[in-house]
């Protein structure tokens, strides 16, 4: 029997409650913008979100609620995540703890899952590509676009849920990016694309949307279908709300999520109760997976 795990923008469906499909995205280029220009709306939502201090790693605990056919859990969550492109978030359910752990550094992703048994199992690479390993930051994953290895997109203007905002669009370059094909590449900006939603106003992320590929728990290392935008790929959306001032920085402290499935609609709901930036924190892959 399969299931589909997803934590929350990274993990299983008993981790998450993700976002429902993306909103009026492209499927790629710059609008007619200069890239100087796309850089200059980040660093204005970086200044809106940091106060100008860069983060380097950030910590945060809350209360976890999801949502899905066969009922409702709540428990707790711990996400980290550092600028240099680790992230793990572990949930407690009253089904157990878990785990998921990953990266996308140094030119290639991976991703660990650990269950209730304590077992480690490494996860495709076609699941680990996306999402961002800091996800509920989105200062680290907008900080990321300047990276040598990432690239972004201003789309421009639109309206989401009858507020304005500006959407930007940010992606991981393949490894080998100057000799790949332009399908190829064209595949990966999509598989990897993150879109931002930033309120009019202040700048602030209201929204992410990305695809998340499920995996098939019994067989962790084996995605469920053939990885290539299929129908396998769901995409999510993220809300970001409540913000308020941690620490010098801007922090949503209310996550929403909402996931399509092909068996029904995941909705999860964050809300952080404690945020520590720039404490050294780190994260660990396990050296061995099943």
């Amino acid at each position: 029997m399969q299931r589909v795990w997803v934590l929350l923008g990274i993990a299983s469906l008993l981790f998450c409650a993700l976002a429902s499909a993306r909103q009026s995205t492209s499927s790629g280029g710059a609008s007619g913008l200069e890239t100087s220009q796309t850089a200059s709306i980040i660093q204005q939502s970086l200044a809106a979100l940091t106060g100008g201090s860069p983060v380097t790693d950030v910590t945060m605990k809350g209360a976890y609620t999801v949502a899905k056919a066969s009922g409702t859990q709540s428990g707790t969550i711990t996400m980290v995540a550092t600028a240099s492109g680790q992230g793990q978030s572990t949930v407690t359910l009253p089904s157990g703890t878990y785990t998921e752990i990953r990266s996308m550094a140094a030119g290639s992703a991976s991703m660990i899952e650990i269950g209730p048994d304590g077992l480690s199992h490494a996860i495709s690479t076609q699941t680990a590509v996306s999402p961002n390993p800091a996800w509920f930051c989105p200062a680290l994953v907008l900080a990321a676009a300047s990276l040598p290895n990432y690239a972004s997109s201003y789309i421009g203007p639109e309206t989401l849920n009858g507020e304005a905002v500006q959407h930007l669009a940010v992606w991981w370059l393949p490894g080998s990016s100057s000799s790949a094909s332009a399908s190829w590449t064209q595949f990966w900006q999509q598989v990897t694309r993150h879109d931002i939603y930033l309120d009019a106003s202040s700048l602030l992320p209201v929204s992410m949307t990305f695809l998340l590929h499920p995996y098939d728990i019994q067989n962790p290392g084996k995605p469920l279908t053939t990885y290539g935008g299929g129908s396998s790929d769901r995409p999510v959306q993220l809300l970001f709300s409540d913000y308020q001032v941690v620490q010098g920085r801007s922090v949503a402290l209310h996550i929403h999520g909402i996931l399509k499935t092909g068996v029904g609609t995941v909705i999860s709901d964050i809300h952080i109760s404690s945020v520590t930036f720039n404490t050294g924190a780190t994260v660990t892959m396990p050296t061995t997976a099943n």
